[in-house]
């Protein structure tokens, strides 16, 4: 085995999309940065085809920008992105190339001067006195110690904090049940005017599957045809009587399907699988496979009874299994859905969700899908480890409840989390402090100047 020690300012460690906006944040600061990831590419899951939700609140006021933004807007140059549309149903999409993406993810960490390695996992984190002393990663027999002033956990499942011992939370209820993950595909060869014709004389295949879905008025044929800018959550009544007929091959009452950017496109998000841990190798490995198989049987039914899909194909299938959630760290500050619901933002806010309440349920098919009135702000003290000076986080596996991580988890939200993070983290390595001694009306201010919105007032 090969051994390798690194020394570094910030080191992160996951390279999705909060990990991506981290690293280049913290780097345009001129820190010396690490970015590492298990992938052979960037951008996590910006690259398995879903749209990018929630830059728009329920009211079509925009409460994300800054970092996300710009991914967006350099994503439009090359015309790998549709921008920011209001959707009746999730407030705003935002539908993207992910292929793109990987190339823009390396051209954005370059030109910042982060250090990139990749094909590698964290293995273990040596703490000593309160704080990280080295993180370990592993790759192809390779074994990288990594020492740094600041970690920073963006691996959305919070591994470096469970390897170093943190306290931490998952699920939900007594069987601590996690939102099951998805294996997505991108399919070509779509006739999208057949399929929104045919929900145009029959609108009844876009009503909700549940009393527990929100949707406001106007999610229709009339919506999908103004623009190629969509997610298409729906065929619910031709769902149902595949499920009577026992020929339905996923546990869900709906198709979700994203259209794609080059025509004839579209990413599947329909799968649907059970009693999976995305903590567990074991786990992922059966829901893996079972996501692959039931894309087959997917995609067969879609050519059988969705009209517009007679002739298409899978053309890839997503390299990682797509996970809504797992840990939650314990950080020094917590997001409870009562402050979520009541739209609370605090002074030591660092950036604002007002995305839905997203929560699948792994029982039964359903989806608890709970509009905001207004956004909600996420404090500081949730991406601040409660118990190791040097270390914080960014993405889904922050400091919040069991409701709340069903609208922090969408990416723009991730990304956000990300660039107070990596603003924080090299504030805290100039000024030779620790995370949770900074400044953080000092933070805020540097944010709103890189464009970030902290209030709904601003």
């Amino acid at each position: 085995m090969k051994e390798f020690t690194r020394h570094y300012d910030i080191a992160v460690i996951g390279g999705g999309p909060a990990g991506l906006a981290t690293a280049i944040t913290a780097a345009r600061e001129g820190k010396k940065v690490l970015l590492a990831d298990k992938n052979g590419f960037l951008g996590g899951n910006l690259t398995i085809g879903l749209p990018l939700l929630g830059f728009l609140d329920e009211h079509g006021n925009q409460c994300i920008s800054g970092f996300a933004e710009e991914l967006v807007r350099r994503l439009q140059e090359r015309d790998a992105c549709y921008g920011i549309r209001p959707c009746p149903k999730h407030n705003s999409v935002t539908n993207v190339d992910a292929e793109a993406v990987k190339i823009l993810a390396f051209e954005m960490c370059r030109e910042a001067g982060v250090e990139v390695l990749l094909h590698v996992e964290a293995i273990d984190a040596a703490v000593d006195c309160g704080r990280i002393d080295t993180v370990t990663l592993y790759g192809k027999c390779n074994r990288i110690t990594v020492r740094a002033e600041l970690f920073v956990d963006c691996t959305g499942d919070g591994d470096v904090g469970c390897l170093a011992g943190c306290s931490y939370e998952t699920g939900r209820g007594k069987e601590q049940e996690t939102m099951p993950p998805t294996v997505m595909c991108t399919i070509e060869n779509v006739n999208d005017a057949a399929l929104l014709d045919y929900v145009e004389e029959h609108p009844d295949e876009m009503k909700p599957m549940s009393a527990t879905i929100e949707t406001k008025p106007g999610y229709d044929a009339a919506y999908f045809k103004a623009d190629p800018n969509y997610v298409f959550v729906g065929m619910t009544r031709l769902w149902s009587k595949l499920k009577e007929q026992g020929v339905c091959p996923v546990e869900r009452g709906n198709m979700i399907v994203i259209n794609g950017v080059h025509k004839g496109q579209m990413y599947v998000n329909t799968t649907r699988l059970l009693d999976v841990d995305g903590t567990n190798v074991f786990d992922l490995t059966r829901g893996e496979m079972e996501g692959h198989l039931q894309l087959y049987k997917l995609i067969d039914t879609f050519r059988k009874y969705v009209p517009g899909f007679e002739n298409c194909y899978i053309s890839s299938i997503a390299p990682n299994i797509g996970i809504r959630e797992t840990r939650r760290m314990k950080g020094l500050d917590c997001i409870t859905l009562e402050q979520a619901l009541k739209g609370a933002i605090s002074d030591s806010s660092i950036c604002l969700s007002g995305y839905t309440i997203d929560i699948h349920y792994n029982n039964h098919r359903g989806t608890l899908f709970k509009k905001l009135d207004r956004p909600f702000g996420i404090p500081y003290g949730c991406l601040v480890s409660a118990e190791l000076s040097n270390l914080m986080f960014a993405g889904r596996c922050i400091s919040v409840d069991d409701h709340v991580v069903g609208s922090i988890r969408v990416m723009p939200c991730c990304m956000a989390m990300g660039q107070a993070a990596g603003l924080a983290a090299a504030m805290a390595v100039t000024e030779k402090l620790s995370p949770a001694e900074i400044d953080v009306e000092k933070l805020r201010e540097a944010l709103r100047a890189q464009g970030a919105i902290l209030s709904m007032n601003q």
